[in-house]
């Protein structure tokens, strides 16, 4: 069975020889490295080109305008020619094992399962080697990514697999003028049909940069708020309870304000109208708050 390890990169040179490292010491060689270049201009195609002439790995280059992540993403699942689509970012690294531990497990749960799986969750760590966030509950749960973090508290970033043809299916919406969207968006509409498979194993090792999507999270959902009030106003359609969902219509009318929504759009696209309405209050004060920042 075949893996993409799909990177998609910006201004990463250094980075990427890190992860190429990594990648040249997989157990499992079945894999092709498809790395999306979102408009790098530090050099990072001299350093690709090195890594083809070495001829390691089977890595795939595609170059393109400066576009954000989720647009690179979409590209990458287009591109894929394995079964099994991982996202590795530059600044990520997988253990020497990890994809044959995660075949060991694929091959186990997945076909003597029935339901439909749409792939594989595992645990993230540290450089140090510890934990980022929680482990699972058990190991071996099969349960909705939603779920994971919703019904079982589950915290902190996961390694994530999955079947190609399930993300090819479920491409990040796009938006003109916005550079990037919770990826928790494709996640959560996945969740609507399909689950996962979860394994403690420590199989991918994070290193979060300063500079980093999770150092400038905030300050990126709020230069980009038409992905925020759809990823808001689409959790509605997924099990919470009173409080939480009263506090995601909040933060829903709080970003479709920052889009420059009118209310007409913002009520008759709402999810959960009768909460909407609970939490407009709320969602007035956030709006306001925002504005004075």
């Amino acid at each position: 069975m075949k893996f993409t390890i799909f990177t998609p990169t910006y201004n990463r040179k250094k980075l990427l020889k890190k992860l190429y490292e990594s990648l040249k010491k997989q157990t499992y060689k079945n894999f092709e490295w498809l790395i999306v270049d979102d408009g790098s201009t530090d050099g990072t195609k001299e350093s690709v080109e090195k890594f083809l002439a070495e001829n390691k790995l089977d890595i795939k280059y595609y170059y393109k305008e400066n576009g954000g992540k989720q647009r690179a993403y979409n590209f990458g699942v287009e591109k894929a020619r394995g079964e099994l689509f991982i996202c590795l970012d530059s600044d990520d690294e997988y253990v020497e094992n990890g994809l044959n531990t995660i075949l060991k497990y694929w091959e186990k749960i997945y076909k003597s399962n029935k339901i439909d799986i749409a792939g594989m969750g595992y645990i993230s760590i540290y450089s140090s080697g510890e934990v980022i966030g929680t482990e699972f509950p058990k190991n071996e749960m099969i349960e909705t990514q939603f779920d994971i973090y919703t019904k079982y508290k589950v915290k902190g970033d996961k390694g994530l697999m999955f079947k190609t043809e399930v993300l090819k299916k479920y491409p990040f919406p796009v938006y003109d003028g916005e550079n990037f969207i919770t990826e928790a968006v494709v996640y959560n509409r996945i969740s609507e049909k399909y689950k996962m498979i979860y394994i403690n194993e420590k199989i991918e090792i994070k290193e979060y940069q300063e500079d980093g999507l999770t150092s400038r999270y905030n300050n990126l959902l709020l230069k980009n708020p038409k992905g925020q009030a759809l990823y808001h106003n689409e959790r509605n359609r997924h099990n919470m309870n009173f409080k939480e969902k009263f506090l995601n219509n909040a933060v829903y009318y709080k970003f479709c304000i920052k889009a420059g929504y009118k209310f007409s759009k913002i009520w008759n696209e709402s999810e959960a109208k009768h909460f909407l309405l609970i939490a407009l209050p709320i969602g007035m004060y956030m709006s306001l708050k925002n504005k004075k920042q």
